[in-house]
């Protein structure tokens, strides 16, 4: 694998967030990427086992159930809206987790994230 040297250092503030917005995206691509073929195989495994697709995912729930112990009664409700896509209103984030591709693609041009905050919105920490 060949890889084209970028020296970060010459950068700009804004070109290094662009860079990193860009960098978040391809990453977050690529894990669901691995992600999918990871599922696939074990499908396929057990599938080549007999069991069927269900059985597999019925077979992973103690090791889901396990992570969700003590966790507060109200994680599966969705989170609040922070960001808006004014272009495209369907297109909004929570603040947590990974920026939204929208959002990030906005970030690369060079735009505010606050731009798109919601009013009324305060930081998903508190």
């Amino acid at each position: 694998m060949t890889m084209t040297e970028l020296d970060v250092a010459k950068l700009t503030y804004t070109e290094l967030l662009a860079l990193r917005a860009r960098l978040d995206r391809e990453i977050g691509e690529k894990r669901d990427e691995e992600l999918k073929v990871l599922a696939d195989g074990y499908v396929k495994k057990a599938q080549a086992a007999g069991f069927t697709a269900d059985e597999a995912f019925d077979a992973l729930r103690p090791y889901v159930e396990d992570k969700q112990r003590g966790k507060r009664s109200d994680a599966g409700a969705p989170a609040p809206v922070m960001y808006r896509d004014p272009q495209n209103p369907q297109n909004t984030w929570s603040g947590r987790g990974r920026a939204a591709r929208w959002l990030a693609a906005y970030e690369e041009q060079g735009r505010n994230r606050e731009e798109f905050r919601v009013s009324g919105a305060t930081s998903p920490q508190g």
